[in-house]
């Protein structure tokens, strides 16, 4: 983020009296005001896990298992295209699923993570993780040929310092895998027209930037990244546009990601390529409930 510059733009939503900024200097969407590195500290390491994710997490977690698995080997196996190296670093590795996958396909894995719940945990598994935030506790370890993202750039204060340090960690032509949240997105604004509701993906405890399809690629391209691939999620506003109101009911949400994962299920055991080409074609029309997006150090 434009620290130390004025974050201008136009309001964009206003939840909890905490303002979401559409922001010219930044380039992309963020909460006004921002919260401080002391507080973000404590929430993350101390919060995070031990209050805001308690057993409904890890019991979701245990029942999505299969599908992330699979989800994550469709991604190791599109890195493992782009790249012969296998050393990858995961910025935010929480629980080690991500890292778990890849130890399996040889990869020599590292992660770093700010709660001790959830790196704990990963130790358990066998899995190398650094109990710190990034890019603290790191010197030594790189450079890595692939340094990932997953659900983590909305969360920290100053993405463009945060993605600056994680190029400095990858080799020369090493990739960088970015996986966040797609918000204010055309089906989430139709939604809002039609039902109406708020704007439900906006969680200022939470999520400090929200980023899109367009925004991300602007960002890699300043930083000094060549974009190589581009994939959405499944549009989860589908549902939402289908009569499934899912918003406030977690107990329909659960029935409909249940029936997003069949669907992905069945093409990843049926035709991985057709789903990537599928969400590659979403991704360009700005659809996709999440992103994935993947970019070369120049």
């Amino acid at each position: 983020m434009a620290m130390g510059k004025a974050h201008v733009g136009k309001i964009l939503d206003k939840v909890d009296g905490i303002k979401v900024l559409d922001c010219k200097k930044c380039g992309f969407s963020h909460i006004l005001p921002l919260p401080s590195d002391e507080e973000l500290q404590k929430f993350y390491k101390k919060e995070f896990y031990q209050k805001e994710k308690t057993t409904y997490y890890f019991k979701e977690t245990k029942e999505d298992v299969a599908w992330w698995n699979a989800t994550y080997d469709n991604y190791y196996s599109i890195l493992e295209r782009l790249t012969r190296g296998r050393k990858l670093l995961d910025i935010g590795s929480g629980t080690g699923d991500f890292l778990s996958v890849g130890k399996k396909r040889g990869w020599n894995v590292l992660g770093i993570e700010p709660s001790s719940v959830a790196a704990a945990h990963a130790r358990r598994r066998g899995l190398a993780v650094v109990n710190d935030f990034f890019p603290n506790s790191l010197e030594g370890r790189g450079p890595f040929d692939v340094v990932t993202v997953f659900m983590v750039l909305e969360h920290v204060p100053d993405p463009i310092s945060f993605l600056r340090e994680a190029k400095k960690l990858l080799k020369p032509s090493g990739l960088l895998l970015i996986f966040s949240p797609n918000d204010y997105s055309p089906l989430q604004q139709i939604v809002r027209r039609k039902l109406p509701t708020e704007p439900w993906w906006v969680v200022p405890k939470h999520h400090i930037n929200y980023f899109g399809f367009f925004s991300i690629q602007k960002v890699l391209t300043r930083l000094g990244f060549r974009t190589e691939e581009m994939l959405g999620t499944f549009p989860m506003e589908f549902f939402l546009l289908s009569g499934d109101n899912y918003i406030g009911n977690p107990s329909l949400g659960r029935k409909c990601h249940s029936r997003r994962k069949k669907f992905e299920m069945n093409l990843y055991n049926g035709n991985p390529a057709l789903l990537n080409s599928l969400y590659r074609t979403l991704g360009e029309q700005d659809i996709g409930r999440e992103f994935v997006a993947i970019a070369r150090k120049k």
